[in-house]
């Protein structure tokens, strides 16, 4: 609420505030539309030491550094952040309502780039060697491991194709299912023994080195000598306050069309939350066409979309 007691109302609310949130941001104030981005400080990207395939930066940039700079952009062109929790989100009539912890807004468009954490395995000292041995994606970090002896931890088709993938940079692979049974589809086991990655389904204890990781431990005490782990359990999805409002999900991902449009009117989404490759590139892009679309939609100049149908796809 304002100071008068009234609902403060804004052109476009942006849930999210890394670099799917910011890159919209950065469309929709510049093209005066009141845009606010909530923004409680987490995020995958800020957790990333080191980025070297990310366009522009032949150099690399850390994490916080390239959301620092989105922020940055977005704030000069008129963008209001907001750093309170987001915990409700509603539709009222033609517009929503956006809750915090301390306020509420209402907004005439909204765009959900909530991100995804991803699913951290029970082994004791994974947090401590996060950038220093272990990477929760391949396409990101396998680089730097080349010619290295790598795991990946994992027990479905996720763990055998980041396995796979990982052969483009180092003959030493192995899948470590943490006690797990394998689960991974026929064709993609036939393609792990082609290979001659090998698959163990050890209780791991612990990961152990001095500065970077030297080695994981299994609960029988048996040292596997590794430099790198790869996580691949999945992602934890942002999709809670999107089901809020009766957005349609697909698991642990927000359903869009090829406009970032969701089954609800001027409803976008962006990033992590809308699965694929969850790439920062990737989710600039998609953070450009949802604010695209957005300003298309409120300005009433966009392509029909077929709400229903989408809403009908999603339950199919």
């Amino acid at each position: 609420m304002n100071e008068e007691g009234r609902q403060q109302m804004i052109d476009v609310a942006i849930i999210g505030g890394g670099p799917a949130g910011l890159s919209a941001a950065v469309y929709t104030a510049r093209a005066d539309q009141e845009t606010y981005v909530f923004d409680d400080g987490g995020g995958t990207t800020r957790d990333v030491d080191r980025m070297e395939n990310v366009y522009g930066f032949p150099e690399g940039i850390t994490g916080p550094e390239l959301v620092e700079r989105g922020h940055r952009q977005a704030e000069k062109f008129g963008t209001e952040f907001v750093s309170e929790e987001v915990v409700r989100l509603a539709q009222s009539g033609e517009t929503y309502e956006i809750e915090t912890t301390e306020s509420t807004y209402e907004a005439r468009g909204v765009v959900l780039a909530t991100g995804a954490s991803y699913k951290s395995p029970a082994i004791k000292h994974v947090e401590e060697f996060e950038g220093q041995g272990v990477s929760y994606c391949v396409e990101c970090d396998a680089f730097f491991y080349r010619d290295d002896p790598v795991a990946v931890v994992g027990a479905a088709n996720y763990a055998a194709k980041e396995a796979l993938m990982l052969l483009d940079y180092t003959d030493d692979v192995q899948v470590l299912t943490n006690g797990n049974e394998f689960e991974a589809d026929p064709g993609l086991r036939d393609r792990l023994d082609e290979e001659g990655i090998p698959v163990r389904t050890d209780r791991l204890d612990r990961l152990e080195g001095e500065d970077m990781l030297e080695r994981v431990v299994t609960r029988d005490g048996e040292e596997i000598a590794v430099e790198g782990v790869f996580v691949a359990l999945g992602a934890a999805g942002g999709t809670d306050l999107a089901e809020m409002i009766g957005v349609a999900t697909e698991g642990q991902t927000i359903r869009t069309d090829e406009e970032m449009a969701t089954n609800l009117p001027h409803v976008y989404a962006a990033g992590d939350v809308t699965g694929g490759q969850r790439q920062i590139n990737t989710s600039v892009g998609e953070g450009t066409r949802a604010a695209i679309s957005l300003l298309e939609a409120l300005r009433g100049t966009g392509e029909y979309v077929d709400y229903q149908k989408l809403e009908t796809a999603a339950g199919d």
